[in-house]
Order: C-alpha cells, then structure tokens, then sequence
C-alpha cells in the first residue's frame, strides 16, 4: 500500500519553530509518502524521474523532517532524495524506540520497491551515524542498492574500543533476559554538546518526535548485527564520510576499519567538523559527496 500525502500536519508551536528556524521554506519542496500497512513514512525531494535516487537513512532518534535543508540542497544537484522515518520514530508507525535490523531492512525494500516504480536512476544510500550501519545492513542484503556513503561507521566485529566492546557485551546479555528493558541514550552521548551549535537543538526536548529510549533489543541488533566487510567486497562503490573532530567515532578509528576492511571505502574528512555534519556542515557535505558521486562509477 503507498499513500501520497501533502504533508503532515503541524500544530501552531511547530509551525512557528519551524518558520523561525528558516527551514518552512524547505519542506515546501518535499512531498510525503507512506508505505506499507505500518506505515513507513517516507520523505521526497524529488528532480528528475531518471536521475539518481538517494535514500537517506537519519541518524539516532532522529526523523526526515529535521534535515529538511540538507535534504532539499542535496536534491538540487541533481537526485532524487528520499528520506526515511525509521519504523517507532518521526511520523512513522511502529513502537517508539523499537525495531530490528532486519525489520529495518524488510521497510527499506519497500522504498526500494518506490524508487523502482517511479525513478530510472539508480539507488545510493547515504547513512547518517547509526544510519550508516542500518545502510551497510541493506547494501549486503539488497543488491539494488549501486552505491553506499556513509556518514561515519561501525561494525560489531571492529568494536572503536575496549569500553564499547563492554557495553556491546552488556547488551548482548541482556537482551536476553530483559529484552524490552529501555535506556536513554542521553546517558552515554553529550546531546547537549552535539547540538550546541544545531538551531533545532533548543527545541530538541520539546519535540515529541524525537526518540530518545531505545530497548535492549533494538540496541543489541544494530551493535551486533554481523557483516562481511572484513572478508570480502560488496563490489559497489562506497565513501564514508567523517567529521575531523568526531568524539563519537572517531577519524582514527575510521581509518583502522578502512584499513582492515576487505570491501574499499574511500574517505572524505570534513576539517574542523565534529560529528553533525548534515547539520552544521551541510555545504561541506553536499560538495563532498556530490564531488565523489560525479566520479564514482556505478
């Protein structure tokens, strides 16, 4: 089932926030579509019906309508881009904070199943922080996907460091024994410190869109989902792109996974950036991946 919508609704408070904050005038580019009897509400700014498309997957607790002016500039150079509202968040169905990696790949193949209905193009999937990994996920599972760029990277098997292969074992265990257990990922990231420099940050606690608690289980998916990197190549061009200033991943660590990585990434380092980059670096950003995009071949 796909239901084309106008937009959602805004109440009064959210449509002056969001005219405030200059970014109304780049929703009015965007059309919305949910897919799917959960839905998955979807995010378009379109161009071209046979240029690229480019499904972007948003970082933790966050949701497509926050990066409405990267969105809406990125599309201008000439793609099609669809934003995803992972299931549990934004105006997406589902239970807040809740979903498994494959669950997150099976909603994802019907935009696949969108993007095949209505582009000629073909699909690159650009993930944001925790997106990335929920995009290399599909990459390895969907061969539609012809190109992969990642806003920063893990992967279970290359923890970044002892105290991160800790808490992955934490979850590990207990996702056994209390799966549905919540924790507020407020109490291992400064989201304070990410969003000081992010005009949406001081509305951040106001929005109930975002999430903030996630379960056990969902955590305990996307940290110990396997890939295959470390062992072969998915054959597509693939780029990840990192902040010269990231705490959260770090350059260092990215550049020990490239090294170790059997599949080639290339690698852009935006100077002086910490880890928004869709966010604060939003033009750095576009010429990066627009820039590797016109000279990757695909």
């Amino acid at each position: 089932m796909t239901e084309v919508l106008t937009a959602p609704e805004h109440n009064r408070e959210r449509r002056v926030i969001l005219a405030k904050l200059g970014l109304d005038r780049y929703l009015e580019n965007r059309t919305c579509v949910d897919l799917g009897d959960l839905p998955v509400h979807c995010e378009l700014y379109p161009s071209s019906p046979k240029d690229p498309v480019i499904l972007f997957i948003p970082g933790i607790g966050t949701y497509s309508e926050i990066y409405t002016e990267f969105l809406s500039r990125f599309s201008q150079q000439g793609y099609n881009l669809i934003s995803v509202d992972l299931r549990g968040h934004g105006y997406s169905g589902g239970s807040r904070g809740e979903y498994t990696v494959e669950e997150v790949i099976e909603d994802l193949g019907l935009v696949l199943d969108y993007a095949d209905e209505n582009f000629a193009g073909p699909v690159i999937v650009f993930g944001c922080s925790i997106g990335a990994r929920l995009g290399l996920a599909l990459a390895e599972a969907d061969q539609r996907v012809k190109a992969l760029i990642c806003h920063t990277l893990f992967i279970s098997e290359s923890p970044p460091d002892v105290m991160h292969s800790l808490g992955w074992n934490w979850l590990s265990i207990s996702s056994m024994w209390m799966p549905s257990l919540k924790t507020d990922f407020r109490n291992f990231i400064d989201v304070n410190d990410l969003l000081e420099n992010n005009p949406m940050g001081q509305y951040a606690d106001k929005d109930d869109l975002m999430v903030w608690e996630y379960s056990v289980k969902t955590l305990n998916s996307v940290f110990s989902y396997p890939s295959n990197i470390l062992k072969q190549s998915l054959n597509i061009p693939s780029m990840i792109l990192v902040g010269e200033k990231d705490d959260v991943i770090t350059p260092d660590y990215i550049g020990s996974l490239i090294k170790e990585s059997k599949h080639p990434f290339d690698l852009k380092e935006i100077p002086g950036a910490a880890h928004m980059l869709p966010f604060d670096h939003i033009e750095e950003c576009i010429i990066e991946c627009n820039q590797w995009l016109d000279n990757a071949e695909f």
